[in-house]
């Protein structure tokens, strides 16, 4: 096994090599398998629809005008999100999750969607997509474990689903979840503190390669912004986190474009939030007592070269 070198040296590597513009492995360009039901989901609300705006203009009983709300509400489902309505959901200021338990809240958008919108009974399939396409960054999260655990297995670290595995295997990686591998499992598993602000809060991987442990929290951004600073300081305070034992580290991991302008690139003087991002990151590694690590793709690689 090569011996790990500092955590500078990682940083380095990742600040000499930045990410490409276009990274393959966050790429959704196949068609959604479950189109079918995104179809059949979106007419059966057109034509609930079309049905209350008919009974509404005849001036129908309230009672069969609750009925067909309370159908609707009913269809009203995961995959409503690319139906007009759906999209209307979020132009009122909330969203499915929300709706799908409030029926007189849901009653009172559904109203004001038949007022102030066009109704149809088209469905197609090209506009489902592209509305699919636009959520796509919400899927990124998982994309990234699945880059990280691709690479990790192409040196040998085995996937494993639970914790008799993780101590089998000496080269090993798990997904970080609500099941096995949860937070406080991982806490009383190898008797650690991972004493982050929020008490649940969730990593990505847990690495092992042999007696050392790895936690890693991956990031992907390619623009900066309120939510992508949010996300760079959750990843500084990680780089912070300390544990008695040695042999237990964090990794902090951030890809996509914006990983190059935060690292590598020269920053003009009024980029000053990100002119102390970097050197709070740079002051932690060339701290003595530091055995974090701050890394893109390849610093990750490299890292886990050296672990071999």
């Amino acid at each position: 096994m090569k011996k790990i070198q500092s955590n500078l040296r990682y940083f380095e590597i990742s600040k000499n090599n930045p990410e490409p513009h276009l990274d393959a492995d966050y790429f959704i360009i196949q068609k959604s398998p479950q189109m079918k039901q995104y179809i059949r989901n979106i007419k059966d609300i057109k034509e609930i629809l079309i049905t209350i705006k008919k009974l509404k203009e005849n001036k129908e009983n309230s009672d069969v005008l609750e009925k067909y709300f309370k159908k609707l509400f009913e269809t009203f489902n995961e995959f409503s999100n690319c139906s007009e309505l759906g999209c209307f959901v979020n132009a009122c200021d909330t969203t499915r999750d929300l709706i799908e338990k409030d029926f007189e809240s849901f009653k009172k958008i559904t109203e004001l969607f038949i007022n102030n919108r066009i109704l149809d009974d088209k469905a197609p399939e090209n506009w489902i997509q592209a509305i699919i396409d636009n959520n796509a960054s919400r899927k990124k999260g998982e994309l990234g474990q699945n880059k990280l655990v691709r690479i990790l297995g192409k040196f040998g670290y085995k996937l494993v689903k639970g914790w008799n595995d993780f101590f089998k295997y000496r080269k090993c990686v798990a997904i970080i979840s609500k099941d096995s591998f949860s937070t406080e499992k991982i806490r009383e598993k190898l008797k650690i503190k991972i004493d982050t602000e929020n008490d649940d809060k969730m990593f990505d991987l847990l690495i092992r390669n042999k007696n050392k442990i790895f936690i890693l929290e991956a990031k992907h951004l390619n623009v900066g912004g309120g939510e992508q600073d949010k996300q760079t300081d959750e990843l500084i305070k990680i780089l912070e986190l300390k544990e008695i034992n040695n042999n237990i580290s964090y990794i902090s991991f951030l890809d996509g474009t914006y990983s190059n302008k935060l690292i590598s690139q020269p920053l003009p003087n009024r980029s000053k939030r990100m002119i102390k991002k970097r050197a709070r990151i740079i002051r932690y590694l060339k701290s003595k007592k530091s055995k974090n690590y701050w890394v893109n793709t390849a610093g990750f690689k490299q890292l886990i070269l050296d672990l071999r």
